[in-house]
């Protein structure tokens, strides 16, 4: 099928074109060859002699398909064949989430909104989550999405940029250890086994207000002595007054000292 270049598109679509010259995708077509820029239209939009002899929208690929941005993206690709993340079993294509080419874009890269904006639009429970009083926060903002997921791939749970705790421990460097005795949980489930991710009614993004609840749901054998187990008594249901070093310990195994 014939090809007609950007000249010729811009006869009709001249603010397009001139837009698409300035935006990244223009900026780094242009910068690896003249030639490039020239084929940039229809590399997205398919051959455009037959719209150009009869300007119709039945013989235009209006719309790109996904498959015209992985043709310069197979990286993404990539990770969608090997990986199948939910965003590619869902039928989420490219232009859902990013701005066309020769359309100024909200935040980068390309997309139309920020990304908390974008992801919030279907999850839904996850953006809430974070306008309860304890939430994962940047100053006075939550969170982008984006720091601690990735989008386009990574087969893990909840598609984490790291394995269980090590997207937390990024920042939380002084939870990291490695501790002669660890909590255990720490290293099976990971943070969540104890903490919700993007916000809790409850301090310290815990996933129970009382901190002997959270305890109990794995330490179901608390033996009834020495007599200060007796969790009958207020004074002693708070487990870290005494198990403090919850996150693991270098000099007691029952993490009564860090």
């Amino acid at each position: 099928k014939a090809r007609v270049g950007a000249e010729t598109c811009a006869t009709c679509h001249e603010d397009v074109v001139t837009s698409f010259k300035t935006s990244g995708h223009g900026l780094a077509m242009a910068a690896r060859s003249k030639d490039l820029l020239d084929k940039a239209c229809e590399a997205c939009h398919g051959p455009g002699a037959a719209h150009a002899n009869d300007p119709s929208k039945t013989n235009i690929q209006a719309v790109p398909a996904q498959q015209a941005c992985l043709s310069c993206h197979p990286k993404a690709e990539a990770l969608m064949a090997l990986n199948l993340p939910a965003h590619a079993r869902n039928n989420i294509q490219c232009l859902d989430c990013h701005a066309p080419a020769h359309t100024p874009a909200a935040a980068q890269p390309l997309l139309k909104a920020k990304p908390r904006e974008l992801c919030g639009k279907c999850h839904a429970t996850e953006a809430a989550q974070f306008l309860m009083p304890f939430s994962h926060r940047q100053g006075e903002k939550p969170f982008e999405c984006t720091a601690c997921h990735t989008v386009h791939g990574e087969n893990r749970t909840g598609r984490l940029s790291m394995e269980k705790g090590g997207v937390c421990l990024q920042c939380h460097t002084d939870k990291a250890g490695p501790y002669i005795f660890p909590h255990p949980p720490r290293n099976v489930e990971g943070c969540l086994a104890c903490h919700s991710p993007h916000g809790s009614p409850n301090p310290k993004m815990l996933n129970r207000y009382r901190v002997a609840d959270l305890c109990l749901e794995c330490h179901t054998d608390v033996p009834d002595y020495p007599a200060f187990h007796d969790l009958s008594k207020p004074r002693f249901r708070n487990c870290t007054n005494c198990h403090f070093a919850v996150h693991g310990s270098n000099h007691d195994s029952l993490l009564r000292d860090e």
